[in-house]
């Protein structure tokens, strides 16, 4: 069977087209990133001008579903436009044709008709290359409609250790989609599940290459803290490969459950904003919480004994812990969550509610440490409460964090901030603004 995937009015008699909105010569509805056919059922996939129309990580699931459907040895090929052509052209056209160009970039305001991303060739091949796909050619030419485009042919094939991993990947993300565990419209999300994903295949590769049995073990500690979800999902993949036995298949997934159920995302992340806010500490305050992950894990993992008494610390710490509703454990959604508490204290700030500001400022300090703005900012709003003994405690650890952080115009910044300091001690002079600041 061949597939021709976004076939929109152009139909081709040798393969089974498809195309999620346009029905008029389509054989079947269906997404790029969701194809409804069984592994390894397919001997050729070509996808043209498609792969525009979709996001970065939609792209990864589209390919990862190419791979995943493919026979070994199956053949894909894909065109898409010449990005690094096309702004040649437009650097060189006049006004008319500059407008013509345009649309080669975003495509037409139309349903299914926009243009998301134009991939240069070289990060296209990076992503071919992490799916999978290997015996990659690419070739530039221009197309009917006089577009510059290239075309890369590829190949499902490799040594069998290396289709194995891979296979289990694209079946992983298969999975993950069908259970509604991938958001396309949150791209911080999805961008810190893609890395564990990607955790996933370099350890079970390394397995393959060392035949190593500890590393699926080091795996699985990772991901039951930091995503304990996508755990069941990867058992359900492997269930029937030679990764693991049944019956250590059977515990972690119970464990996992256990996990899930006391919500151990959620205590962890409220664990960080239980140790001391002294300025950055957030590296020794992760790594700590991350120990006690690791820590408690192998514990439930190795000790049938004392499970009770390791579930029943879960259940206490479960109590205690305030609702933040996150899925995963990232220090990068650790500091957004910080980011989004910091610029509504600056809304408050603005609107001159500094008692709510000055307690955002100090809610974002307890989640990151690490950010000297959030110190400064909290430092000015007890300035404008009059709480001078307060803000000048606040001054001298925005001063400490300023000389560790690596930012421009640190010298600059650093006479700015003491020169505010030397104020608030002295109360004497020219008063500065205290103003919010970005």
């Amino acid at each position: 069977m061949k597939l021709n995937i976004g076939c929109g009015k152009k139909y081709d008699p040798n393969y089974c087209n498809i195309d999620l909105y346009e029905d008029l010569v389509a054989d079947r509805l269906m997404s790029a990133f969701n194809l409804e056919f069984d592994d390894n059922t397919c001997d050729e996939i070509k996808a043209i001008h498609v792969i525009e129309h979709l996001s970065f990580f939609e792209t990864i699931y589209a390919l990862s579903e190419f791979f995943r459907v493919l026979e070994p040895n199956g053949k894909l090929i894909l065109e898409t436009p010449d990005l690094e052509k096309t702004c040649q052209q437009y650097l060189k056209a006049n006004g008319e044709q500059k407008k013509e160009i345009l649309g080669w970039f975003f495509g037409i305001p139309h349903k299914g008709l926009q243009h998301k991303l134009c991939f240069p060739p070289f990060l296209l091949i990076e992503l071919l290359e992490n799916t999978g796909f290997d015996n990659i050619i690419t070739s530039s030419f221009y197309n009917d409609e006089s577009i510059p485009s290239v075309k890369f042919k590829c190949f499902k094939s490799g040594n069998s250790d290396v289709f194995e991993v891979f296979q289990v990947i694209s079946k992983l993300r298969k999975e993950l989609l069908l259970s509604n565990q991938i958001d396309f419209a949150d791209s911080f999300l999805i961008k810190e599940q893609e890395d564990l994903v990607t955790f996933i295949a370099s350890k079970l590769l390394e397995l393959k290459k060392t035949q190593k049995k500890e590393l699926i073990k080091e795996l699985f500690i990772e991901l039951l803290f930091k995503w304990p979800k996508i755990v069941k999902t990867l058992l359900k993949v492997i269930e029937n490969e030679n990764y693991i036995p049944q019956a250590e298949n059977l515990k972690i997934k119970e464990i996992a459950e256990l996990l899930i159920e006391h919500n151990i995302v959620n205590i962890l992340f409220n664990s960080i904003t239980e140790g001391a806010t002294n300025p950055g500490t957030q590296r020794i305050v992760f790594f700590s919480v991350e120990s006690f992950a690791r820590k408690l894990i192998e514990n439930l993992l190795d000790s049938k004994e004392n499970q009770e008494s390791y579930l029943e610390k879960l259940k206490n710490l479960q109590k205690t812990s305030k609702d933040l509703s996150n899925n995963i454990f990232s220090v990068a959604l650790i500091e957004r969550k910080a980011l989004n508490l910091f610029y509504l204290g600056i809304k408050s700030f603005h609107q001159k509610n500094y008692t709510h500001a000055h307690n955002l400022f100090l809610r974002a300090i307890k989640i990151n440490r690490d950010n000297y703005l959030f110190f400064w900012n909290l430092s000015r709003t007890l300035a404008r409460l009059k709480s001078y003994n307060q803000s000048e405690k606040v001054y001298k650890k925005t001063l400490r964090l300023i000389k560790i952080t690596n930012v421009k115009n640190k010298q600059d910044l650093k006479s700015q901030i003491q020169d505010e300091f030397n104020w608030i001690k002295k109360r004497k002079g020219n008063k500065p603004k205290f103003d919010p600041i970005m």
